[in-house]
């Protein structure tokens, strides 16, 4: 009887297995049933014509945004080409930085080695055609949308500039042009080299070292790595750049997700080349996803001291799947972590996205038992605030509320002026009290009048601006980057903590529990 009667429970319970795995399957098949009749019968009866294609598309945009993660979308057109670009940094066009001044669109700079330097189109020249149709009040995206285009294919454009009788009319064929994540080098008061990464793009981490080696070169002593406002990018390109400044065999970045694939840890490979170089990273609350990757292997493995304020924390993966020409789905696949197990994933997107696998601070620590947070962002191990406006200051500035297009047509052209007279013979010229007197009248014929006291109380800020626009305008764009990142007050406080330090451990002796400087 025993026999028997394991028989029929052993039956009893094969049969609800093979019934459950039916359910579920009958589940999905009911599922798909009920999708596609609502797709008919929207496809059908609805008020709004809409075709079977369209409605896919609709389903499909609407299931990504159920998954709660703000990262997921379907890329297709346009929305492609963007991703492209800011992941390559290439687009295909004459090599022109433009802005909109006065009504006109104006040329900022011409990029090095490109169609329009090579025609020498020159700072301040004012874009009058493009293929025969007229620019004048063109926005800067409606213009930039007509000089580029297809690689190889010709563009017709017109410039008017100041001193020339007549405008200046050019054939340009557009290029391949590549915008550098990290723009040249600069070299600094006592050896204190600059450097910035606008972004974690392709060939990020090779323009990086290029730029080491080159300051290394003319003599830098220490480094300044600026990754402040860096959104981030490119995962692997975000490992390279750290693997610069790390150890062979030592840990840069730890992924944890659903697919295999997706667990894994990258670890250093390349010896570094500039192990006795002491560094300064400056982040604040606009570095984030990849440039965090950087900032936070870094900071694990004590070869730099982080300054500025926490960043944003974006401690999540996306991943790319092409699905055919120019379209592409991006979704989140995987959380990362820092080598000592941080998670910098903040509160806002777990809000969003589900705090399940979040890592709150529980006293992680670098490799020299610094005690270093998680959860929420890279903490700095110096806390430095961005300059402030004073409470005259904050008057003046909303002194100008709607003007702000008033005063800097105003900037520009009084720039393009001194460039015409030659009154400037130096980049770092200073700006003078005539020279802010002029403004204040040009903006009195314009129509913005301020009182004394008002406008007095924003010296600094109109000294600043001006000080820019002439760098720009009358000596190039190099010029007026060196001249911002002098007047920096953060780069300054950087330099003065290198200054401070003989070597990379040294530096570190710098930083403590909520350090924090006035500058």
């Amino acid at each position: 009887m025993i026999p028997a009667v394991l028989a029929i429970v052993a039956c009893f319970t094969g049969g609800w297995l093979l019934q459950g795995g039916f359910g579920v399957a009958a589940g999905i098949y009911q599922e798909a049933r009920l999708f596609a009749d609502v797709l008919a019968h929207v496809r059908d009866f609805h008020v709004d014509s809409l075709s079977e294609g369209e409605l896919y598309r609709r389903a499909t945009v609407g299931m990504l945004k159920e998954l709660r993660d703000p990262y997921a979308a379907l890329l297709t057109g346009q929305d492609f080409e963007r991703l492209e670009e800011r992941t390559t940094g290439d687009y295909a066009g004459v090599g022109l930085e433009v802005d909109a001044r006065n009504g006109w669109i104006t040329v900022v700079s011409a990029m090095q080695a490109t169609p329009a330097d090579r025609a020498g189109i020159r700072p301040g020249d004012l874009l009058e055609e493009v293929d025969g149709q007229p620019a004048a009040g063109w926005t800067v995206s409606r213009a930039v949308e007509a000089l580029r285009g297809q690689e190889g294919t010709g563009v017709d454009v017109r410039f008017r500039r100041e001193g020339a009788a007549v405008p200046l009319h050019y054939r340009l064929t557009r290029e391949r042009i590549h915008q550098r994540a990290v723009p040249p080098g600069l070299l600094l008061d006592g050896g204190v080299g600059y450097l910035s990464m606008v972004m974690v793009r392709e060939n990020s981490a090779e323009e990086l070292s290029q730029e080491v080696t080159r300051l290394v070169a003319r003599g830098m002593k220490a480094l300044v790595l600026d990754l402040r406002s860096n959104p981030g990018g490119l995962r692997d390109e975000a490992v390279r750049a750290a693997d610069l400044f790390l150890d062979a065999r030592q840990d840069i970045l730890v992924s944890r997700g659903r697919a295999p694939g997706d667990n894994h840890t990258w670890t250093d490979v390349a010896p570094q080349h500039w192990r006795w170089l002491p560094i300064v990273v400056l982040v604040n609350r606009g570095t984030a996803s990849a440039a965090e990757i950087i900032v936070g292997s870094l900071q694990d493995h004590d070869r730099a001291l982080v300054v500025g304020d926490t960043t944003y924390g974006k401690g999540i993966v996306q991943t790319l799947f092409p699905l055919g020409p120019r379209t592409a789905l991006r979704i989140t696949t995987a959380r990362w972590y820092t080598p000592n197990g941080r998670s910098i994933q903040g509160a806002l997107l777990d809000s969003v996205m589900g705090s399940e696998h979040r890592v709150v601070d529980v006293g992680f620590r670098s490799d020299a038992g610094r005690v270093l947070p998680g959860g929420g962002g890279i903490v700095p191990d110096v806390i430095l605030r961005r300059d402030t406006l004073s409470d005259a200051e904050q008057r003046f500035v909303r002194a100008f509320e709607g003007q702000v297009p008033v005063f800097r047509d105003i900037l520009t052209a009084y720039a393009l002026e001194l460039r015409q007279a030659h009154r400037l013979s130096a980049a770092d010229f200073v700006v003078t009290a005539a020279m802010r007197q002029e403004i204040r009248r040009r903006l009195v014929a314009r129509g913005v009048s301020l009182p004394d006291s008002t406008f007095d109380a924003g010296e600094r800020i109109v000294d600043e601006q001006l000080g820019y626009e002439i760098a720009r305008y009358a000596f190039g764009q190099d010029a007026e980057r060196l001249r911002r990142v002098r007047e920096d007050g953060q780069v300054r406080e950087a330099m003065v903590l290198l200054r401070s330090a003989q070597s990379p451990r040294a530096l570190l002796g710098m930083a403590g529990p909520s350090s924090s400087r006035a500058h």
